[in-house]
């Protein structure tokens, strides 16, 4: 393909790392990373070659699920520096050539947000309906409870309110009401702001359970976003968390439109490919690869390898899922909830299998700082 006929697509070679702001670097020596250090580290992350750098949330937060929990979707963090700072960080990272994205995080609030705050304090509040409120907790669903260890419900009992409210997370994460249009319009001013200061998109945490409240047709609230930011810059994307077999994600695509997430993290192949470390063998990565279908024109798979989550193999056959565990996290605490490996397996690789010793680095890069290569 033609370099002219790419230059404007550029997340279709995009070299991606995924950074924690709090990890990185620390500019001011009080212990912390913020954006004054990472600002300085720019011309390493030039020299690696990264061409795109993904920011894990940033924004004020009372910090019980490493920032995904927001208090304030408009600001950073003070820990982490001031809005000028961050202005700096964009005009240094442009200067080399380098891209921003960062985390799109509106499934769910912090239940310390003011928004829920105002919308618990009563039945009649104007932000009630920003939220999602029962009278009655919905139908027990094992399968819908994605932290087992921690919760054993999606839906919270508000005593003040005497009312139930949704959380697909965490109970102290509240879910927004998406198919309120207020909600909509204000998760469109969220991507405005951030454009304006420099970001070339976002990666949007949880598509599915974003998209699930929506009403009427989901689809059409992710095609609405996609629409509202390529009106403001035609060259930025929307890089989806969509974690479902081939034929249900490619909906996600827009269904050969091409009007929804610009971006797919593939992982099933992601999967397939820790399987094939763990045999010694190419061929699990190379069926996953035949099996995937093209995306829409102008759309692009995201290759990856892990990123800051735990290493998910729920797409494998129990038996596969062994296989790895068996190279890569033999361990019962190296193992998340069954279904997948911490990122930080122990060290001593001499009780790998011999097939898999080669490729144990390459398969668990550090937590926080993993970089995903987009091709």
């Amino acid at each position: 393909m033609r370099l002219t006929h790419t230059a404007d697509l550029w997340w279709k070679n995009a070299v991606v790392y995924c950074l924690d702001v709090e990890t990185y670097k620390d500019g001011n020596g009080d212990g912390v990373g913020d954006f004054r250090g990472l600002t300085q580290q720019i011309d390493h992350l030039d020299r690696l070659g990264v061409t795109c750098i993904w920011l894990m949330p940033f924004f004020p937060t009372p910090g019980r699920d490493d920032g995904y929990d927001i208090t304030d979707f408009y600001s950073v963090d003070p820990r982490l520096g001031t809005l000028g700072d961050f202005v700096e960080f964009m005009r240094t990272a442009r200067d080399r050539g380098i891209r921003v994205i960062a985390d799109l995080v509106v499934n769910h609030t912090s239940d310390e947000h003011p928004w829920f705050r105002e919308s618990r304090s009563g039945r009649d509040s104007p932000k009630r309906d920003w939220y999602v409120w029962r009278d009655e907790p919905g139908p027990f669903d094992p399968k819908a409870i994605v932290f087992p260890d921690k919760e054993d419900s999606i839906w919270e009992l508000d005593e003040g309110s005497g009312q139930y409210y949704l959380h697909s997370f965490y109970r102290f994460q509240p879910d927004l009401n998406v198919g309120n249009p207020e909600v909509r319009d204000e998760i469109a001013r969220i991507l405005g702001f951030w454009m304006e200061l420099g970001l070339s998109g976002f990666r949007v945490d949880a598509v599915p359970f974003l998209i699930e409240g929506a009403g009427g047709d989901p689809h059409s609230f992710l095609a609405d976003l996609r629409a509202f930011m390529n009106r403001r810059d035609g060259g930025a994307i929307l890089l989806g968390e969509v974690n479902l077999p081939y034929p249900d994600l490619m909906a996600y695509f827009g269904d050969g439109n091409g009007n929804e997430v610009t971006m797919c993290f593939d992982f099933i192949g992601m999967q397939r490919l820790h399987l094939s470390m763990a045999r010694g063998r190419p061929a699990a990565l190379a069926e996953a690869l035949r099996e995937r279908p093209a995306p829409p024109k102008d759309c692009q798979w995201a290759t990856f390898i892990r990123n800051h989550d735990e290493l998910t193999l729920d797409k494998l056959t129990d038996a596969e899922r062994q296989e790895v565990f068996d190279a890569f996290a033999p361990e019962k605490d190296m193992q998340v909830f069954g279904r997948g490996g911490t990122a930080a397996p122990a060290t001593d690789a001499r009780r790998r299998p011999a097939a898999a010793r080669a490729g144990l680095q390459r398969a668990v890069l550090p937590a926080r700082h993993a970089g995903a290569l987009l091709r």
